[in-house]
């Protein structure tokens, strides 16, 4: 089978039930994805690994969200060196779209800078699928669309415990992992505007 088969059917299923589980990594290895990755914080409290949020930011000004394509920055060791071109841009799909749909719930998704828009950036640096276990890591940041001016940045890693029934080889588990960043980026940001009733991503981490 595939991995376009594969991955297609795994977010099938898991879009359907919202069954299994991805633990968050106990350590993160960084790409060249961001500018400054001195200004990142360790930070296990619903964040990710390393998280950086601006102090003194308006967020409830902002109502719209320009979510540019996912990119991938591969770290040295990562498996994404050895997987086709194909799938890796499969995988850049599969997050994006996770990212856009839950966005899209709570804000306007534009493709114009804007004074109350917000430009978000997300980055696949690593996803690994060894012994049926999927292991996956991004990296992600908020700017204002129009300064350019940093407000969030996050690194973090997330795996599976055992998969299903092994039958593809812990791919699940990184679908898992990417519905729970898009998941928390939506909660977090909805925690931030002072909103009523964010949803909080499920995690055992």
């Amino acid at each position: 089978m595939s991995i376009f088969i594969r991955i297609g059917l795994i977010f099938f299923i898991f879009s359907s039930t919202g069954c299994g589980k991805a633990y968050q990594a106990e350590h993160i290895e960084t790409s060249d994805f961001l500018d400054d990755y001195s200004l990142l914080k360790e930070d296990r409290q619903d964040d990710a690994l390393l998280s950086y949020w601006k102090s003194g930011t308006d967020w409830a000004f902002y109502k719209k969200v320009i979510v540019d394509p996912v990119t991938i920055h591969k770290l040295p060791n990562s498996k994404l060196n050895v997987l086709p071109h194909a799938d890796n841009y499969r995988l850049k799909e599969l997050l994006d779209y996770r990212i856009r749909e839950i966005l899209k719930q709570d804000f306007k998704l534009v493709n114009k800078p804007g004074p109350d828009t917000l430009r978000i950036q997300f980055a696949i640096t690593d996803a690994d699928t060894e012994s049926h276990i999927g292991k996956a890591s991004v990296e992600g940041k908020i700017t204002d669309s129009q300064t350019g001016e940093l407000l969030m940045a996050s690194a973090d890693g997330r795996g599976g415990g055992k998969s299903l029934i092994g039958a593809f080889n812990g791919w699940e588990d990184i679908v898992l992992a990417y519905q729970y960043w898009a998941a928390q980026l939506s909660y977090q940001l909805c925690e931030k505007q002072g909103r009523s009733a964010c949803q909080k991503p499920k995690s055992p981490a």
